[in-house]
């Protein structure tokens, strides 16, 4: 089975602005095989990264999702 993270960047206000980015990661922990999902105020920075690099890390994540821009934004 799948053990899948997901992790929603609010980009600033950049996609805050339009997409309710707490109520998407709050939503998606009830897909199936989403074991851990978690939103972010800039998950592109360097901190963003690493907290996804943790997560796959602690949670044994076979796959993420990652719902925001590039770093080169």
């Amino acid at each position: 089975m799948q053990r899948i993270g997901v992790f929603v960047c609010w980009c600033g206000s950049n996609i805050a602005a339009t997409v309710d980015v707490k109520k998407v990661a709050e939503t998606l922990k009830n897909e199936p095989g989403v074991v851990f999902s978690v939103d972010y105020q800039y998950m592109c920075s360097e901190a963003g990264q690493n907290k996804i690099k943790d997560a796959i890390k602690e949670h044994n994540l076979t796959g993420v999702v990652v719902c925001s821009c590039s770093p080169r934004m």
